[in-house]
């Protein structure tokens, strides 16, 4: 009977989908904190404003595929990505600061 048991739990464990993970990108007035990142399809990037910002910062995806509300800060916006490819973003404050998320 323990083995059934066992055997069960392991079936149960290889067939589990494997959980969504989550990168974090620090936002500051003049970088990004990384300002790349790679993450598999369905992952998701947490945008955190570290600084005072009058408005907050916004990040905007180049495509405008996302775009995040004015982050006061300590604020975070979270985005989840489901299709691969490279996802360039800056921050729309200050559009010198810029970064690419990368979805394998």
């Amino acid at each position: 009977m323990h083995r059934f048991a066992f055997a069960l739990a392991l079936v149960a464990l290889v067939a589990a989908p494997a959980l969504a993970d989550e990168k974090m990108v620090h936002v500051f007035h003049d970088k990004l904190d990384p300002a790349d990142v790679t993450i598999a399809v369905g992952d998701s990037v947490v945008f955190h404003n570290m600084v005072e910002m009058p408005g907050g910062h916004t990040v905007v995806a180049d495509d405008g595929s996302f775009e995040s509300p004015a982050l006061a800060k300590d604020a975070r916006y979270t985005h989840t990505f489901e299709k691969a490819g490279r996802y360039p973003f800056h921050v729309k404050q200050h559009p010198s600061v810029k970064g690419t998320v990368i979805v394998e």
